[in-house]
């Protein structure tokens, strides 16, 4: 057998006997995905000022050492991790405005679908705590101000998209999703304080009523 050969053979070996085995980079990244999710469940669950270092790392599993490798300071996790999450908020709702129909929209599945990516427990209750968070804090404030605007762009770009066949002029889109998009964080804000299923279900039909029929008149 040849060198070459008996060089493959083993790596062929190890490939079967460590089929897991990782990298470096991917143990960091794995890490710091680790670290970012933990911290949004814990802004969920406690919030911005009762959250420490220490219990982030030690729900994300990893040690404190660990975490300062990759994050400095809370601030600077809570911006990477909350990054990410809104970054998620703005993706969805760039998917659900190229899903969606123009010629044939369908309020229902529309409201829904913001209602359960976009509008999600996680992602309202995290944001009412950064805005708490930001204040006094310029560095927060930057980062929060950078998202919102992103995302409520996302917002504007799906509704002129999803509604701009029904006759509207893009200021009356523009209108009309922040209607949809308030009235769903508001509701969502409210289940927080007390969750009433059946309530919030009430009212995303409701509004898919609402706009099913200003779509309607502004079509005719």
């Amino acid at each position: 057998m040849t060198d070459d050969a008996k060089t493959q053979q083993k790596e062929s070996v190890e490939a079967i006997l460590e089929p897991n085995r990782r990298t470096q980079h991917q143990r960091s990244s794995e890490t710091i995905e680790r670290l970012s999710k933990a911290t949004i469940a814990l802004m969920t669950e406690v919030g911005f000022v009762n959250m420490t270092t220490t219990s982030i790392a030690a729900r994300a599993g990893v040690s404190r050492g660990a975490m300062l490798h990759h994050f400095s300071n809370k601030v600077a996790l809570v911006t990477y991790a909350t990054g990410e999450m809104w970054r998620g908020v703005v993706d969805y709702t760039d998917d659900l405005r190229c899903q969606s129909d123009p010629e044939n929209c369908d309020p229902e599945g529309f409201v829904e679908a913001l209602w359960a990516g976009a509008m999600a427990k996680s992602h309202v209750s995290v944001s009412v705590d950064m805005m708490l968070a930001a204040n006094g804090n310029p560095v927060l404030q930057a980062h929060l101000d950078k998202w919102v605007a992103r995302m409520f762009d996302s917002y504007r770009a799906a509704g002129r998209y999803a509604f701009g066949q029904a006759g509207l002029s893009l200021a009356e889109c523009d209108a009309l999703i922040a209607t949809v998009a308030s009235t769903l964080r508001g509701q969502r804000v409210a289940q927080i304080l007390a969750p009433d299923p059946a309530a919030a279900k009430a009212v995303r039909s409701m509004l898919a009523k609402l706009l099913r029929d200003q779509l309607k008149r502004n079509a005719q």
